[in-house]
């Protein structure tokens, strides 16, 4: 019997298994069933009773399974959710109108936004139509709700108003703070992403870009920060108050930008911007939020007993021309003032008290002043190492590739004790706060004085009641000369009372640099490769038509150049002539090469030991004086000389040019208008005939050698002071400032001589430690507390002047006016960090201010090899090219020791003897107080000739002006005339150290800080 018959003559117990697909066709038979047999007349009507929705309150008809199937089902709560069920009716082919339907134009209704959706029959029109203004107008409430601010949520600053009457309450006023310190594109965006999450989503889903189905930001147009400006622009549509989250920033920085009124109309149109009347009405009430701020803070600081603030000023003016000229209008020079408060930091508390300052300066220790004081009061030893090491700065800079990292090794160094003498306190921020401009001239004595008056007011510091507080004042040129008058003479009105003055440092440098432009330029066709005419030619440099007011920047990129290729030569000779023989090469890039290649690289330690020995061979006065004499030169005692050259032949051509050097700056040269002709042809006799150099009757010096020597002297103090400013390091600032003095008083650059001779003995003399600290610790400003960021007060202002000069060519006015004083140069600081910080918030890398320069290794080696040939760095007996520079450091000792400093100090004892005279009078009383010192009337006249009489200017100029001797011998053929000076050069010049001991010193040695004060050759071989 087959296996077939056995099994189905069993009987079958249990029913069979359904397979899937049974069960399925099982419902669809029982559906088909139900949808016959239901009461229902369709499939919509049956899903409006299965679905309907009770209103609350009135009875459920409901049945009890019919209410929880719905509810589990709605709720998620089945095996198939509303999820899968959505879907299906929404890719069901029947929902969709087939090309032959009579509703085929629905295929056009998807995602309708103009017909109603209850007119669309098919069902997946009706739902793209109906969730597309689902999700619209939820965006829309999200809006709306953002586009007022909420007063829970105290980060929300939405609505800020540019002004308000305030009549309503809980009105939040635009001020800078709100403005800046809240302006972060990331913040915002994040904020946006919890106020409006779907439309956050919506605008991120449309702009950004995707990859295998997830989101990326690109880098140029990152994507979040085009979200944050488009949802800004919604919700300043929907409430035109809205502007505190980007409109109001991008109206103030299209107004520090200076964009064109077209550009700002276009913006405003895009809701990227508030109108030009609302940023003006918000710049106006930041002004008086701003002072109203600062003058709180001195009122608390006085309430206190403390200073700390100062006031910086300067004068501003701008020539504006009329190119339709008529009755009333003209060009003009525009001219006002400017000012600045300054937050004064690191200050001891009683620092700026009056009485102790009084009492110093009717002690009238000044008097002691005498020229040797001054010249042993600067710090030679410091001098003695840092000016050698700006020499090795340079050798490094140069062979960079070499040794990279000796440059930072260096840096290093000026960083640190012993070379560091008076940095700024690490981190440091400086604040400021610009101050309403007025229109008086602040180079006349009585438009100074109302100036400050004007700029005291809006401190709110009475200027006739200072208490027992002292304020500081800070200016340069002529301003700070004003300064020095009035606080000098005390006027009677009063105020002056309790003011000290301090002249600028950038401009102090300035003037030094076209002191050094005017010495060492010499005739623009001089053959003289040691003046600086001869260099730039050289090297295609322009040369200043004015050497006497030359251009800042040029100048300095310029002489810096070629100071460093001076160097760079005399470093040449140094290695050379030691190194020749074992790698054969005259090239110091070269030689660095060899040296890398057998490990031979020198440490810094060596590089500094030859620094030294060079500094004494190039840049020092012994060296400037032994290089008038070949029997000083040529002496073979003579330690550390200067290499003897080929002998010297005089050019058969002598090329004349206009010098740049007058009488008064060649004391010691003969200058010739016009020789008779010799062998050398000249141009004709005429007035302005050029001038060129004859040297004496039996000169033997080298005169180029000497002005190179002098160039690298002057110049190596200006490397000093500008390296040290960034770095914020006062000390060595105020050291070569010191130097400075002497210098001055050598050059026609007069009125700086008693400028610093005058803040010299204030701080040496009268004031006390911690009002001299308090100075010293804020004469520079850093406004972003970076290391490296340090700059002069005075080059801050003038950032400032350039803004507003700029600002008044364009919209004219005066400097005194509303929209002036009010709107623009109380809120400059914030214009020109508006701008830096909107680069930040939009994640741009900061663009650089300044033009890149261009490398400079071409003209230094052009500069070298002609250096190189001319022998311009050793010792060639006779030789002169018609160029001569001055020992200015030298006359100006001459200068103060034959009568300048006494002058100085006849004229500048005013105010002390008026209070010792108060002293000897009132014994009793020992508090000597501004307030309470009554001097003879001094009537202050004005510079300007229609505010006061001849005479009486006349006569105050006679008793404060400078004045130099006219018959001040200036051919005294030896720069060290002065017998003082000469036996300092005997003590330390011509005891010079030993080439090889210099070399040989240990680090211990090269870097002691110590200073003896009994050893007179270690001191004075600092200078020589």
């Amino acid at each position: 019997m087959s296996t077939e018959e056995n099994e189905s003559k069993q009987p079958r117990l249990r029913k069979a298994k359904l397979t899937a697909e049974q069960k399925l066709h099982k419902k669809f038979r029982a559906m088909e069933k139900l949808l016959k047999e239901y009461p229902f007349r369709n499939l919509g009507e049956f899903l409006a009773i299965l679905f309907h929705n009770p209103i609350r309150g009135e009875p459920d008809p409901r049945g009890t399974k019919h209410s929880r199937v719905v509810a589990r089902f709605l709720r998620g709560r089945t095996n198939i959710k509303m999820t899968e069920i959505l879907p299906l009716i929404y890719s069901h082919k029947a929902s969709y109108p087939a090309s032959r339907s009579a509703d085929v134009h629905e295929q056009k209704e998807m995602f309708a936004t103009t017909r109603p959706a209850d007119q669309i029959h098919h069902a997946r029109p009706f739902i793209s139509t109906w969730a597309t203004r689902l999700v619209a107008f939820e965006g829309r409430k999200q809006v709306g709700h953002s586009a007022r601010n909420d007063p829970d949520d105290p980060e929300r600053r939405d609505n800020l108003r540019a002004q308000t009457n305030g009549r309503k309450e809980g009105v939040e006023v635009v001020s800078w703070p709100a403005v800046l310190s809240h302006f972060n594109l990331r913040h915002i965006g994040t904020q946006y992403c919890i106020r409006l999450p779907l439309v956050w989503f919506c605008t991120e889903v449309w702009s950004a870009p995707m990859a295998k189905g997830v989101f990326f930001v690109r880098k140029r147009r990152p994507h979040p920060i085009i979200q944050v400006g488009a949802i800004a622009s919604f919700i300043l549509s929907r409430n035109r108050y809205a502007n505190g989250d980007l409109t109001m920033v991008f109206g103030l920085w299209h107004f520090a930008c200076k964009s064109h009124v077209n550009v700002k109309r276009v913006f405003r149109r895009f809701g990227y911007g508030v109108s030009d009347s609302t940023a003006r009405n918000a710049l106006n009430t930041m002004t008086d939020a701003s002072l109203h701020e600062l003058r709180e803070k001195i009122k608390d600081a006085t309430s206190r007993g403390q200073t700390e603030n100062a006031l910086l000023f300067d004068n501003v003016q701008e020539y504006c021309d009329v190119y339709e000229q008529g009755i009333g209008r003209l060009s003009e020079l525009k001219v006002g003032t400017a000012g600045t408060n300054l937050d004064l930091d690191d200050c001891a508390p009683g620092a700026f008290d009056a009485e102790p300052y009084y009492n110093k300066v009717a002690q009238q220790e000044r008097k002691t002043l005498t020229t040797d004081s001054l010249f042993d009061d600067i710090n030679w030893p410091h001098l003695r190492i840092a000016i050698p090491l700006h020499w090795t700065q340079t050798l490094v800079e140069f062979t960079i590739d070499f040794h990279p990292h000796m440059l930072k090794d260096v840096i290093a160094m000026f960083r640190e004790e012993p070379l560091a003498l008076h940095r700024m306190r690490k981190g440091r921020k400086t604040g400021c706060q610009p101050l309403k401009t007025n229109g008086e001239r602040s180079t006349s004595l009585q438009g100074f004085e109302r100036a400050v008056d004007d700029f005291d007011t809006q401190r709110g510091i009475d200027s006739r009641d200072p208490g027992n507080l002292l304020s500081w004042i800070r200016g340069d040129g002529a301003p700070y000369a004003n300064a020095l008058r009035l606080t000098t003479l005390c006027t009677p009105q009063g105020t002056f009372k309790n003011k000290i003055a301090t002249p600028e440092i950038w401009h102090t440098g300035a003037t030094d640099l076209n002191s050094t432009a005017a010495n060492h330029y010499g005739p623009a066709t001089s053959l003289d490769p040691s003046s600086l005419s001869k260099a730039s030619n050289i090297a295609g440099l322009k040369r200043p038509s004015n050497t006497k007011s030359c251009d800042y920047y040029p100048t300095v990129r310029n002489l810096t150049l070629i100071w460093k290729a001076h160097v760079l030569d005399c470093w040449w000779y140094a290695l050379y002539s030691r190194r020749v023989v074992f790698f054969e090469t005259d090239d110091l890039h070269a030689y660095f090469r060899n040296l890398a290649s057998t490990n031979q690289l020198p440490p810094l330690e060596e590089l500094l030991g030859y620094a030294m020995v060079l500094v004494d061979r190039y840049a020092t006065q012994s060296a400037i004086q032994a290089s008038l004499l070949a029997s000083e030169s040529l002496d073979p005692a003579r330690r550390n000389k200067v290499p003897a050259g080929s002998d010297w032949e005089a050019p058969t051509h002598t090329n004349l040019a206009d010098s740049s050097n007058d009488d008064e700056d060649l004391p010691d040269l003969v200058d010739i208008a016009e020789p008779e002709p010799r062998a050398n042809p000249v141009p004709p006799k005429s007035d302005d005939a050029p001038k060129f150099h004859e040297e004496k009757e039996g000169f033997t010096g080298d005169r180029v050698l000497r002005n190179s020597q002098i160039f690298l002297q002057d110049f190596g103090w200006w490397i000093e002071f500008s390296k040290a400013v960034p770095e914020g390091d006062i000390g060595r600032v105020w050291e070569i400032m010191k130097l400075w003095i002497f210098k001055f008083a050598g050059s026609s650059h007069q009125n700086y001589v008693n400028y610093l001779l005058e803040v010299y003995c204030m701080l040496r003399y009268e004031a006390s430690k911690d009002l001299k600290n308090a100075i010293l610790n804020n004469w520079l400003l850093n406004i972003k507390g970076e290391l490296g960021k340090w700059l002069p007060a005075d080059l801050h202002q003038e950032h400032y002047n350039k803004w507003l000069e700029d600002m008044i060519q364009k919209h004219g006015g005066e400097f005194d006016s509303k929209f002036y004083r009010q709107t623009i140069s109380p809120n400059v600081h914030h214009f020109l960090q508006i701008k830096e910080e909107v680069e930040t918030a939009f994640e741009l890398e900061p663009r650089g201010k300044t033009h890149t320069s261009p490398g400079v290794q071409s003209e230094l080696h052009l500069l070298l090899t002609v250096f190189k040939e001319e022998e311009v760095h050793v010792f060639r007996s006779r030789r002169s090219m018609g160029h001569a520079a001055v020992n200015q450091f030298a006359r100006g000792w001459r200068r103060l020791e034959e009568g300048k400093m006494e002058d100085f100090l006849t004229k500048s004892t005013v105010l002390g003897d008026s209070l010792a005279q108060i002293r000897s009078r009132d014994t009793a009383t020992t508090k000597i107080i501004m307030k309470h010192v009554t001097i003879p009337q001094h009537r202050v006249p004005s510079s300007d000739c229609s505010r006061g009489s001849a005479e009486s200017a006349g006569s105050y100029r006679s008793l404060i002006s400078e004045s130099i001797d006219p018959n001040e011998p200036e051919d005294d053929g030896e720069d060290l005339s002065n017998s003082k000076l000469r036996n300092l050069c005997e003590i330390g010049i011509l005891s010079g150290s030993d080439e090889s001991d210099s070399i040989e010193m240990s680090s211990a040695a090269l870097f002691s800080s110590e200073r003896s004060e009994t050893s007179s050759i270690f001191r004075f071989r600092a200078l020589f």
